[in-house]
């Protein structure tokens, strides 16, 4: 892909220039979202715009897996942290489009007493050539990323 990310790693939710959080109660359990996060055949069916994800690919010692949004743009991500039905986060190493420099998402699942609370955190810096359209940017990944949560809801609950 053209365009290389820097290699951020979790605290980059902590200092980003843009941060966003989201949270939402499903009524599942925790593996369920887990697993729906995990699987990347489910991601085509509740996150606005990808069309596809590939399978996860490990290579040398890094988990990651390629995703489409809107049949032309692709992503790579590389996954930070997999910790079964409580927390997955990757970041974007590479982009096919001047999106972000640095891009880290984090879910991470809190069992409750009859359902699931997911918190969604964003860190994002945008690419330097879009820098002036950071605020569009932002409220433009703002409403896909609350859409994709409440997406998983309804994806999970049915």
């Amino acid at each position: 892909m053209k365009f290389q990310c820097k290699a951020a790693d979790i605290s980059f939710l902590e200092s980003a220039p843009i941060k966003l959080s989201y949270s939402i109660r499903i009524s599942s359990d925790a593996k369920s979202v887990y697993d729906a996060l995990i699987n990347p055949n489910t991601w085509p069916h509740w996150f606005p715009g990808m069309t596809s994800a590939t399978a996860l690919l490990e290579e040398a010692g890094c988990l990651s897996r390629i995703v489409t949004l809107n049949y032309f743009i692709l992503f790579r991500e590389e996954f930070l942290i997999t910790q079964p039905n409580q927390k997955v986060a990757y970041r974007v190493s590479a982009v096919s489009i001047p999106y972000a420099d640095e891009l880290v998402e984090e879910f991470s699942i809190q069992q409750m007493e009859k359902e699931v609370e997911v918190k969604y955190r964003i860190g994002l810096r945008v690419h330097r050539s879009l820098s002036l359209l950071s605020g569009l940017v932002e409220r433009i990944g703002a409403r896909s990323y609350q859409a994709a949560l409440n997406n998983l809801k309804t994806f999970i609950e049915k």
